[in-house]
């Protein structure tokens, strides 16, 4: 090092001064003297430069210590976001959590709603059914009562009745209570509709639909006489695959096992490529019966 180098620098002056003298002199010559001031001046340059290697040793300690410092406190920066973005990723959580859930809340309450719609609705299709009946009956002319004129002839006047109602307006009321679930209802709008338009083209799903709100309550040998009526009354329709199938599974639920097999068997065979001849055949095999 520096430092060792000047001590060994520091020895060897004498030395030299020592080596340098001639045997017989004892005085010191002119050359002698300079080379002492040029060793003394190299004594003074390493002692400086032995200074200057201190004072960078020491600031490049301290540039070390403060290095270290930085890459701590960095150290404890990356620490904390660390822990910063758990934690707002965890608040990120939650508030979606909470989000999800009031959604939840909002489509139960709209489920709900909705429920509460649909039996408003099929009060007021009702409502409306009654006055409609109210305002055809208020409609009507009333007939001319003459006793007098009646008795002198010997005839009696006959007397009024409202208009049926709308055949549209019974249907989709019977419907509504239908998807409602007032089946008795449905039953008694569907048949007013067959009492007063039982030749019409929807005859027939009038029909099909009063076994439909029987079969919804369980009431299957109900169900299948409605349906007996769809296949007896009406021989075309688009409903008679529907209704075939529909007694089947209501013979079926009696436990007229043969009888349900039967049916669904004639269904396939009259009407093959219906939807319903194959849910027919779904069934049999189910109940490990031949379609044929």
């Amino acid at each position: 090092t520096v430092s060792s180098l000047l001590r060994r620098t520091t020895l060897l002056i004498p030395a030299l001064l020592i080596w340098s003298l001639p045997a017989p002199m004892l005085g010191v010559s002119r050359e002698m003297l300079y080379v002492m001031h040029q060793l003394d001046e190299m004594r003074q340059q390493l002692q400086a430069l032995q200074k200057t290697v201190d004072t960078q040793t020491a600031v490049l300690r301290t540039l070390l210590e403060q290095t270290n410092d930085k890459v701590i406190a960095i150290k404890a920066e990356v620490d904390d976001l660390k822990k910063s973005t758990q934690k707002d990723l965890e608040r990120g959580l939650a508030a979606n959590g909470a989000k999800f859930d009031s959604m939840t809340s909002q489509v139960e309450a709209m489920s709900a709603s909705l429920d509460e719609t649909k039996s408003r609705l099929a009060k007021l299709s009702d409502q409306m059914a009654q006055l409609q009946n109210m305002v055809q009956t208020l409609n009507t002319p009333p007939t001319p009562a003459n006793p007098a004129t009646g008795a002198a002839n010997g005839t009696t006047t006959p007397e009024s009745h409202p208009p049926p109602p709308d055949p549209d307006t019974l249907l989709r009321s019977g419907d509504t209570y239908l998807t409602s679930g007032q089946y008795a209802l449905a039953i008694q709008t569907f048949q007013q509709y067959l009492d007063n338009y039982g030749t019409s083209d929807r005859a027939l799903d009038a029909q099909f639909y009063i076994g439909e709100a029987y079969y919804a309550q369980g009431k299957f040998a109900q169900a299948v006489d409605a349906y007996n009526l769809c296949l007896d009354r009406y021989p075309t329709g688009g409903k008679l695959p529907a209704a075939q199938l529909k007694k089947g599974y209501a013979l079926l639920q009696l436990s007229e096992k043969t009888k349900g097999i039967r049916e669904l068997r004639s269904l396939v065979q009259r009407f093959p490529s219906s939807h319903e001849a194959a849910l027919a055949r779904q069934k049999l095999r189910s109940l490990a019966a031949p379609a044929r």
